[in-house]
């Protein structure tokens, strides 16, 4: 893949001398409208080839070795002594072929030495405008080039960290999920035996999800849903009779892809601030998709005093909150809307556009 990059970084700034070379040496000079000495297209060939020669030094060594490393007064002084020994050489090769004489033969006139003086000044500030049109597009190029790499190398890394991130942030749920859940199956061992074999089986299932599904970076809105699902009969199990959970969805497209877990959180706070063994704790959760919108909102009393500061930036929240936050700054960023209010009760209000494009 490497060498195919190297390959055609060389291939387009020689094709677009080739193209030049055809409009400056062959289409004008045949527009003339008369047949032009021989000799005057061997200087034209050895022009083009001097110029392609340059080209690609300057893309193979020249550039690397010191426009790249910033050292520009030697890159420009070797590329203008270049183009320089290639006037030079260039006019020796115009005096061996004769060509002067040649155009001058064609039209019947003598070569004086003043008509060689004006004419070698005029030949040699032409080719030296053609090397500089030439080396401009292939400098043009060459730093084209090398920002896209940059650029390339620069989203990469950028990309790679998001996805150490996210796998971060996903080790520090899992455990902290694992944690609740066994506590809540530890609970029921002491009240209903049969019923904490049920617990185990439906955590088991949970388990199942959380270590295979997760492992991707999106889930099925149907599989995400019934994991809530299962979670929300978990807790059901170990929550007192006074306790309403409310569930409730909408899906119209369940094939539709999600991050997994993301809701978790969210549901996990309303248990952990929103019930009471004394007093009526509803909680409410619903998930609703409006073609590309997802819209999931769960609502819960307070208890105990136990006010969540999940705005601070100095205090610690809950850490599956906080991660959350984190997960979807970095998975939907700009494409997501989320509200937390803390009044009479907690309320989150969450809005995702599933659409990628």
């Amino acid at each position: 893949m490497e060498i195919k990059q190297r390959k055609h970084v060389l291939l387009i700034p020689l094709v677009g001398i080739a193209l030049l070379a055809i409009l400056l040496f062959l289409l004008i000079p045949l527009s003339y409208g008369t047949a032009l000495p021989f000799v005057y297209w061997v200087h034209q060939f050895l022009l083009f080839a001097f110029l392609l020669g340059l080209t690609f030094i300057n893309i193979k060594w020249l550039a690397p070795a010191y426009l790249f490393q910033r050292k520009f007064f030697r890159y420009y002084l070797i590329l203008f002594v270049c183009c320089i020994l290639i006037i030079v050489v260039l006019r020796q090769a115009e005096s061996w072929l004769e060509i002067a004489e040649a155009f001058a033969e064609m039209a019947g006139n003598k070569v004086t030495k003043q008509h060689h003086g004006n004419r070698g000044v005029f030949v040699s500030f032409y080719i030296f405008l053609v090397e500089i049109l030439v080396l401009g597009v292939n400098i043009a190029n060459i730093l084209v080039k090398k920002w896209e790499e940059e650029k390339s190398i620069r989203l990469s890394a950028e990309k790679d960290k998001v996805e150490m991130e996210l796998s971060f942030l996903k080790s520090q749920i899992n455990p902290h999920f694992f944690f609740n859940s066994l506590n809540t199956v530890n609970a029921l061992t002491y009240t209903d035996i049969e019923e904490s074999r049920s617990a185990l089986k439906k955590l088991g299932i949970i388990m199942r999800y959380v270590l295979y599904t997760t492992a991707d970076e999106r889930t099925t809105l149907a599989e995400e849903v019934k994991f809530i699902k299962n979670y929300l009969d978990l807790m059901k199990m170990r929550s007192p009779r006074c306790v309403n959970v409310d569930f409730s969805t909408n899906i119209n497209s369940p094939e539709k892809k999600i991050a997994p877990m993301l809701f978790l959180p969210f549901i996990e706070n309303s248990f952990k601030h929103g019930v009471s063994t004394q007093t009526e704790s509803p909680i409410s959760i619903t998930i609703v998709q409006e073609d590309s919108q997802l819209i999931f909102q769960s609502k819960n009393r307070l208890f105990d005093n136990k006010v969540l500061d999940v705005f601070s930036q100095n205090e610690h929240p809950g850490i599956g909150i906080k991660n959350t936050r984190r997960r979807l700054e970095l998975l939907y960023a700009n494409r997501y809307e989320l509200s937390i209010r803390q009044e009479k009760g907690f309320e989150v209000w969450l809005k995702i556009d599933l659409d990628e494009n």
